[in-house]
């Protein structure tokens, strides 16, 4: 999809059967993220405002003006909505999950519940969204100017707010297992709702842009477009929310979970809790599950960057740059369906949780046993041996809220 937003041929626009290069609909967060492709000498003329486009950045170079990309829009238009499709099911069924074992068999949530629940309700709202977008990659925008900017408005927040979460949730697990501190300062209920809240803030404000200037475009009669118009300056924003694009949604949550996850292993390592092989794999695997899924976008937006200044780049490249921007952009939506599921499934409460969930709904034999919410309280899961406890890192963080603040005690318990 955003391979094909500003200046790709409008589905149903009579110019793209001639390959004549239009602005196109995509998510506005999006519509400054595709390589540019030059306009024609029919957008040069009176029934295509310069809002469009950035003249002076783009009549320099004549041969990307006779670049074409038909093929392009052609696989566009059966991938994409096909693929958000898939992500649509997959995240809807996975997070509303989620969110119903978190909200009813979880009385007293800690810090990362709190996160995870957030982090469902933002992956929510995010796929809850994509339907908007196939079916506009596919036809045409038919849901109106209020719904173009809230869908918009939506798309962004959730999507920078679903990244912070992880980091935050990556931050809480650092405060319990590396500082040996389960009731550390910043672990508060009180303050983890504030970092909530700030998260959801800096997620609107990233937002702000697609509030401001996303809007409708009719391009032929009937055949309307969603996408952000900034005037003259559209080459200095498209550039602008690139690179915090890839600044805020990559490389500070990568760089903090690459520093909070290796001083857990640290600490794992040291301590040689029981489960210690069990939960690094999993510290390991969740670093390893955000980089494939979000660096290869990145990198491609990244080029896209460097294309757009001019450092490389023909109508070829471009026409590459492209395809590999709506796989890998694909590739990096399914974060809403699998980072949910890989952290909740980390720790052996949840799965309690789930099984007194799926209990119910299918009305087993077990159900009164199982239907009962398990023990909020860590004395139940004391009970049980040291190597079916701690089964992942949330295990040991649980574990470790049994021990004094301090790192010796911590050791004590451990062994």
């Amino acid at each position: 999809m955003s391979a094909l937003c500003r200046g790709a041929p409008a589905p149903g626009n009579p110019q793209s059967s001639r390959g004549e290069l239009q602005p196109w609909m995509c998510p506005p967060t999006m519509a400054a993220t595709a390589s540019p492709l030059t306009p024609t000498a029919k957008v040069a003329s009176s029934e295509n405002s310069s809002s469009f486009y950035d003249y002076e950045y783009y009549l320099h170079d004549v041969a990307l003006m006779l670049c074409r990309k038909d093929e392009v829009l052609s696989f566009g238009r059966v991938f994409l909505p096909l693929f958000y499709g898939l992500i649509f099911v997959l995240g809807l069924g996975g997070n509303l999950l989620l969110l119903v074992v978190l909200l009813r068999y979880v009385p007293r949530r800690r810090m990362t519940e709190i996160y995870l629940l957030n982090l469902a309700i933002s992956n929510l709202l995010f796929v809850v969204t994509l339907p908007f977008w196939g079916i506009s990659v596919a036809w045409h925008w038919v849901f109106g100017s209020f719904l173009c900017k809230v869908v918009s408005t939506l798309y962004t927040v959730n999507f920078y707010s679903g990244i912070f979460f992880i980091s935050c949730m990556s931050l809480d697990k650092y405060l319990e297992i590396a500082c040996a501190q389960p009731h550390h300062r910043l672990r508060t209920r009180a303050k983890s709702l504030l970092l909530a809240a700030a998260v959801w803030a800096v997620a609107l404000a990233a937002s702000v842009p697609d509030m401001v200037f996303v809007r409708t475009h009719e391009n032929a009669p009937g055949v309307w477009d969603c996408f952000a118009d900034f005037g003259g300056h559209g080459t200095i924003w498209k550039l602008f929310l690139r690179f915090q694009q890839n600044l805020l949604g990559f490389l500070l949550p990568l760089l903090a979970m690459i520093f909070f996850y290796s001083r857990i292993g640290s600490v794992l390592a040291r301590l040689r809790p029981p489960g210690q092989s069990r939960a690094l794999r999993m510290a390991i695997g969740l670093v390893v599950a955000f980089f494939v899924l979000w660096f290869p976008y990145n990198v491609t937006l990244f080029l896209h960057s460097l294309l757009d200044l001019q450092v490389f780049g023909d109508c070829t490249v471009s026409q590459r740059l492209d395809y590999a921007l709506q796989v890998t952009e694909s590739i990096a939506f399914l974060h809403c369906c699998f980072t949910p599921v890989l952290y909740a499934f980390s720790s052996r409460r949840f799965r309690q949780y789930l099984k007194a969930l799926l209990a119910t709904v299918l009305r087993r034999h077990q159900a009164p046993y199982l239907a009962q919410a398990p023990p909020s309280s860590y004395s139940e899961s004391s009970r049980l041996s040291g190597q079916e406890d701690i089964t992942g890192m949330n295990d040991l963080g649980e574990r470790q809220a049994e021990g004094s603040p301090d790192k010796g005690d911590a050791g004590k318990n451990s062994a």
